[in-house]
Parts: structure tokens; sequence; C-alpha cells
């Protein structure tokens, strides 16, 4: 109990700590303009005012050609999650004026609270499979701050709420897989629902819980009476059918159609599953900037866990392996797969924390064998590839959310080899620490010499001038600019 409590403390002080100082650009400022009609007026569309300075047509607000209206083309569950902290700044006198940011301090403590509460559910997760408390917190601090992770408790994105509600998908549906509680069941369609609503994607999650459903319900393992055929069809089929209902209704209303899903104006060719698998899946196992394990290293002790955990948790496995590769597939052949502008695999992000959980048993396993020298091995390479990347996360979150492409933007001026292939090669993490590393004198940059041969002396040094303005700069909320 005490550490359940410590830990979300610890938690909030670290992330108060570390609070970013500007917002995240992009497709967040398109859902928080939607929310902001929600926490002001009651209603989902925005002004055309708003919705024309928005990139292209359909780019982040789709036209509704019944009724003229502009909606945001993003799942409706991205702007109720940014309402809270609108509602707040509201009921303080703010959050009136559209097309300017709203407040930062709010959305800052509100990414706080989805942090504790992720930090709860992994801690509960992690539960299911060990009994010892300091596992568990490390698991919770490796998934946290030792992974890709940190930077999406800080951005404005839907990052997070992804990852918070897999999580507890994953919690809930473990529980009634074990209970046969109808409640747990109730709570992961729940879940489930709110997943489909942030990203229609997630639809493929459904048929896979409605089948470890009839799978679990009609198992011999119910005790006396067991449940009927007809309620073993309700818990199983009437959920998702409920919940693909509501979203036909509201694709009514924002977009005209039942079967519109806001996609449907601007590139819908990169929203179709079209592109070479072997690209998607290549780049999530082994490309730098977008590999799971680089950017989840936490995974690389998964697998060592994984037949351990195969063994004594079959059906929970299989239950983790079919809700995530179906995704996984469909993603990978998505031209668009490697989600840019992004940081490491953001796509995939929403499960590697539920697929990291094989690592708590090989901790149990080296905790219990601590004495010999191969339990010792293993706990030095965690200590140290954890680190590592606890250390490429701070290099990352001391600098502007897209710092990365902000020095990548040389090859736009002068394509080079070297540059090409540094910016391909390398970790976010790594190029920011070279930025760091070299801010008192960017000419010292890798690739930065063969740039210099390219372009005029004047691009040249508005290039160092603008590097050093934005590392200058930081993302630190109590040292931005007042």
């Amino acid at each position: 109990m005490r550490t359940a409590l410590l830990l979300p403390l610890a938690v909030a002080l670290i992330n108060f700590a570390w609070m970013p100082g500007q917002f995240l650009d992009g497709d967040p400022a398109a859902w928080r303009e939607e929310a902001r009609s929600l926490a002001l007026a009651g209603e989902l569309a925005v002004p055309a005012r708003v919705a024309e300075r928005f990139g292209e047509p359909g780019q982040y607000f789709v036209r509704n050609e019944d009724n003229g209206l502009y909606y945001s083309k993003y799942g409706l569950m991205n702007s109720l999650m940014s309402v809270p902290p609108l509602l707040l700044e509201r009921l303080g006198g703010g959050a009136s004026e559209r097309l300017t940011y709203p407040s930062l301090l709010l959305h800052n403590l509100w990414n706080i609270v989805l942090s504790v509460l992720l930090a709860l559910v992994l801690y509960r997760l992690a539960g299911l499979y060990t009994q010892r408390p300091g596992i568990r917190v490390a698991f919770v601090i490796a998934i946290l701050y030792g992974s890709a992770l940190w930077f999406y408790q800080r951005a404005q994105s839907s990052e997070l709420y992804q990852v918070l509600f897999f999580s507890a998908l994953f919690l809930c549906l473990v529980r009634f897989l074990r209970t046969r509680c109808w409640a747990w069941l109730a709570w992961t369609w729940l879940f489930a629902a709110a997943l489909v609503f942030t990203r229609l994607a997630y639809g493929l999650l459904l048929p896979v819980i409605a089948l470890a459903a009839f799978h679990a319900l009609a198992s011999k393992s119910w005790q006396e009476p067991r449940p009927a055929r007809a309620t073993l069809i309700a818990w199983a089929v009437l959920p998702p059918a409920l919940a693909l209902a509501l979203l036909a209704w509201v694709n009514e209303v924002k977009f005209g159609a039942p079967w519109l899903t806001g996609y449907h104006q601007w590139r819908p060719e990169t929203t179709a599953p079209s592109g070479r698998l072997a690209d998607g899946l290549w780049g999530f196992l082994f490309a730098p900037r977008f590999s799971i394990f680089t950017h989840v290293p936490l995974l690389l002790f998964a697998l060592a866990g994984a037949r351990e955990f195969w063994r004594r948790y079959r059906t929970e496995a299989v239950t983790m392996l079919a809700l995530f590769l179906p995704l996984l597939l469909f993603i990978s052949k998505l031209p668009v797969w490697s989600g840019e502008f992004t940081y490491g695999p953001r796509y995939v992000l929403f499960a590697l924390p539920v697929l990291s959980l094989p690592a708590v048993l090989l901790a149990e396993r080296v905790l219990e064998r601590l004495p010999s020298w191969r339990a010792r091995a293993w706990t030095a390479a965690a200590l140290v590839v954890l680190a590592y990347s606890a250390y490429l996360q701070v290099q990352v979150n001391r600098l502007g959310f897209w710092m990365y492409y902000e020095a990548r933007w040389a090859l736009e001026n002068a394509y080079t080899d070297t540059a090409a292939e540094y910016f391909r090669d390398h970790h976010a993490g790594i190029v920011c620490a070279d930025l760091l590393h070299h801010r008192d004198n960017l000419r010292e940059l890798p690739y930065f010499a063969e740039f210099r041969r390219k372009v005029t002396p004047e691009i040249a040094d508005g290039y160092v001038r603008e590097l050093g303005r934005m590392i200058d700069r930081g993302n630190w909320y109590w040292k931005r600019s007042r």
C-alpha cells in the first residue's frame, strides 16, 4: 500500500519538474479547437474561419457537404480528452479566443494526471505476474522514463492516453479471463470503445476481445449454474455492436454518412493498407529512428522472458499477441507507417508496455539467482541499457518537440549523403545530444562541413543562428520566455 501511494507521487513530482515549455503543434491543435467548441458552445462544429486556417482542405478539418459545417477529422475521443483543461480554463475566464494557445500549465497538469493513472495501471499489470513491489516499481519506471513514452507524457498528443486505454484494457481482460467476472469484461469493452473513438484502426481489437469472451464464457471452468447461451452472446456481441453503432452516428453527424471516417477528403490513399508490409515491419524492428527495441529497450529483456511467460501464462500470451499482431500488420502496410512527424514508433507505442511484461518474469528469475554471475550479468546489462535509454530521453526532452526535424531541414537547402545518412541512421536522442554537445560551435556537427560546401555562406550562417536560437529556447516550462 505504501508503494502504491509513493509511486504516483514520485511520477507526479518528476513530471511536474519536467513540464514542457511549448505546445506540440500539428494534429493536437485541430482537436483542441473541436474541444474548445464543446467546452464553449456544447457543439462539435468549428467556425469556417478556424478550419480554413489549418493546412489544406480536409487535412485537419472536414467540411460536411450536407450542412456546410467543419469538423475535426480525428476520433472524437481526442477532443473529449482535451476538454477537461479547457473547462478549467473557462472557469477562470479563459479558453474563449479561437486560434490561440490555451493554458499550457493546465494542459501540462492534465498530462500529469494521465501519467499518474498510467503508472497505477502499469503497477497493477506488473502485479499480475510478480508480488515483489521492487520489480513492479522498476517496471513502471523503465516504461515511463526509460523509453520514448516519456516524450509523449510531455507532448499534448494522443499517444499517452492510447497507452493508458490499451494497458487498462489488457489488465481488465486478464482479470476477466482469470475470474470470469462480468464487471471486468464490461470495463474491457469500455476501454476498447475509447480506443476505437481515438483511432478507427483500433476496431481490429473488437473481434479479438469477442473471441476471448466467447472462449472464456463457454469454457468448462465456470462454476454452476453456467450462464445461459443468450447471456454469452449478449456479453460478447452487444458491446462492440453498440460501439460501432455509436461511431456510425458520430460519423453521420460530423461527416454526413456513417461510413465516412474523416480521412476521405485529403490524401485518402495514405490511410489504406496499400504499402509494402516489409517496409513497416523492418522499420519497426530495425530502423534506428523507429525500432521498438531502441525506443522501448525493456522489450529486449521481455524477449528473454518470453519463453517462461508462454509456458506459465499461455492464454494471456496468446491474447496479448492476438490484440497486437493484427494492428501491427495493418499499420505496417500503411504508406505512412512511420507516422512522421514523430518520435519513435508512435503508431505501435500503445501496446509496447504490455508486450514488455515478460521482462517481469526475467527479473523474478534474476533476483532468485542473484549470487550467480549470470544473474549479475543480466542485472548489469539491464542497468546499462535502461540508463542509456533514459539518457537519450533526457536529451530529446531538453529540446523542442521537433528539434530533430528542425536540424534535418539542412537537407532541404542542400542534400548531402553525409547528412542524409546521419539523420536516417541515428536515434533522435543521439542527434539531440550532438546538438547540445556542439551548441557553442554548431559548425562542428558531423554533417555540417559537407553541407556548408553546397550552400552559400548566408544560408549556412542562417542555419546555425536558427539552430542556436531553438537550442537556447529549450523545452522546459520553468525556463520558458515569459
